[in-house]
């Protein structure tokens, strides 16, 4: 929001301008107003160890939409953000917050860190500031918000993960260690544009499909390797390393490692990288805890700890780190003054929701055959509605004579779903019957007589049985529940999806196939979570081995109760 109400991506100058303010707290002292492109920071009161400021801002949006004024703690946490990791201090909105952090004494006994012992730096009592450094945090400032957008969001997520790893110091190393690493490895895996070897393989790996390959003939045997190695996740330690080495420049190893105790030295860089990542993935996966060593206040002064010639990168040395990648990497971005960019999805509190299907499923305009796929969907969910709560069903009338037209002519997969749609609205009521329904269903009935999930659908709410033996039907909706949460799949909605699996069950007591009956009654029974009243009388006919009474079910409204179908029309505006 900070880089939005800068106004690069703005097209006119007709501006809602706001004057905003907000408190910060910080260790990190100056005694006059900072200027920048996106406000002045003032300070109130330099007393003490803790200084408190005043933020003052415009909080600009462009004229034309319904907002005036919109996201005032974005601006401000933003700004929290970038202050605190260029000046290497910490900041909060909340004084005790940084007093807490910035102690030098444990508060009790059971007070386990301290987090000034393994950053002094940034968890000094007072940090006084210099000139220097506040002409650099203007510049520093103005070349954020000239990051291309993607970068700027990019950065915001880092500087919030490395913000989050100071807070956490206070209380948990292991996490705190690792959320720098994942900083460090999100950067790595977004702009490395790193292309992998085979020799990124591990040895063992290597040597055995080697081994296999070697039996091919080389032209495919390289084609196979090309394959293999289009492996996203291959060697993603391999990709963390060598982001972050080229990333340092020569500064990192002189000036600023003047006065460090045991700074880091370029020849030991790669070594505790793969350390560090190890010891990452070790907790991350196992819950192992970081070496006891690098948690002790006095090794952890040091950037660097030595164990039987292994060394291995201290909270200290790898804090230090990753403020170097991240500031160097981002520095060196192109600068751009003003840039395209749709930036309303970005506003705080704005997330994408699917309309109710009631203003846009009868809408024919634009309409292509692949959207026969979306219309199925939004109509099933309208029917199960029409089902449990009485609702009414969109006019889908038109809809239909359009229908009419494009099934002859559409693919066999569109076709299945128009032929669904038209079948199962005309049967809804004679009053919304198309003149040419039978003649339609007559002239392209069969492919609905072809094993399909759309033909299983439709026989399963029209007729309550099935037309395909029990084993096809069977494989029909185990294929569907493996494609159905793709975004282009047919999505049945749960009231419907179960009388489906009852027609299955009830298809299998009729072979006297007991097994797959009560497999099947179970599934059923699992997926009503919920309803428990529903679950306990169809666990009742699952001991008396019964068939179920759909019609019995459905007039007396059973499902009523399952919570899931309660809140479907929550979920969408």
């Amino acid at each position: 929001m900070l880089q939005i109400s800068s106004g690069k991506f703005y097209k006119t100058d007709e501006l809602h301008i706001n004057d905003g303010k907000g408190i910060l707290y910080s260790n990190y002292s100056w005694i006059g107003p900072i200027e920048t492109c996106v406000g002045t920071i003032e300070p109130a009161d330099t007393h003490g160890e803790i200084t408190s400021y005043v933020f003052s801002y415009k909080n600009k949006l462009e004229k034309g939409g319904i907002l005036v004024r919109v996201g005032d703690h974005e601006v401000i946490e933003q700004f929290k953000l970038i202050f605190s990791f260029f000046f290497q201090a910490f900041s909060d909105i909340d004084r005790n917050v940084v007093e807490m952090h910035c102690r030098k004494t444990k508060r009790n006994m059971n007070d386990e860190f301290i987090p000034n012992d393994f950053a002094n730096r940034i968890f000094e009592s007072k940090i006084y500031g210099t000139e220097e450094e506040i002409k650099q945090f203007q510049e520093f400032m103005r070349k954020i918000i000239g990051l291309e957008r993607s970068k700027y969001k990019k950065l915001i997520q880092c500087l919030d993960a490395f913000n989050n790893s100071l807070l956490a110091l206070n209380y948990n190393y292991e996490l705190a260690y690792s959320l720098l690493i994942y900083c460090l490895e999100s950067l790595s895996q977004s702009f490395d544009n790193y292309e992998p070897e085979w020799d990124d393989y591990s040895q063992t790996i290597r040597l055995k499909l080697n081994q296999v390959l070697s039996n091919i003939e080389s032209e495919k045997a390289e084609e196979i390797r090309d394959i293999l190695l289009t492996d996203s996740h291959l060697k993603l330690q391999k990709r963390f390393v060598n982001f972050i080495s080229s990333n340092i420049d020569n500064s990192f190893f002189m000036e600023e490692a003047a006065g460090i105790n045991l700074p880091l030295k370029k020849s030991a860089l790669n070594q505790v990288l793969i350390n560090a990542y190890d010891m990452r993935s070790k907790y991350v996966h196992s819950l192992q805890s970081i070496m006891k060593q690098l948690k002790m206040p006095g090794i952890g002064s040091a950037e660097v700890y030595t164990w039987r010639n292994n060394p291995f990168i201290t909270y200290k040395g790898l804090i230090r780190l990753t403020h170097h990648v991240i500031k160097n990497f981002f520095e060196n971005q192109d600068f751009l003054e003003k840039e395209e960019y749709d930036w309303n999805s970005d506003l705080p509190g704005v997330i994408q929701v699917e309309l109710s299907e009631e203003y846009w499923l009868a809408n024919c305009t634009g309409f292509k055959q692949e959207h026969s796929t979306q219309k199925l969907n939004g109509f099933l969910s309208q029917l199960q509605n029409s089902f449990l709560y009485d609702k009414p069903v969109t006019d889908l009338t038109e809809l239909m004579k359009f229908y009419e037209k494009l099934i002859p002519q559409s693919k066999h997969k569109y076709k299945l779903q128009m032929l669904a749609s038209y079948i199962l609205f005309n049967l809804m009521s004679e009053k919304v019957r198309s003149v040419n329904y039978e003649s339609i269903v007559e002239k392209h009935s069969e492919i609905l007589n072809q094993p399909s999930i759309e033909a299983l659908l439709t026989y399963a709410l029209v007729s309550k049985s099935l037309v395909f033996t029990t084993a096809v039907c069977e494989d029909i909706f185990k294929k569907y529940e493996k494609r159905k949460y793709k975004s282009s799949s047919i999505n049945i909605p749960s009231y419907i999806e179960f009388i489906i699996m009852l027609n299955i069950t009830n298809a299998f007591h009729a072979e006297q196939n007991t097994e797959k009956y009560q497999e099947w009654l179970d599934k059923s029974i699992m997926n009503l979570a919920g309803n428990y009243k529903l679950q306990e009388y169809l666990s009742k006919i699952k001991e008396s081995n019964l068939q179920i009474d759909l019609n019995h079910l459905i007039s007396n409204k059973f499902f009523l109760s399952n919570s899931e179908n309660s809140t479907t029309n929550e979920q969408k505006v």
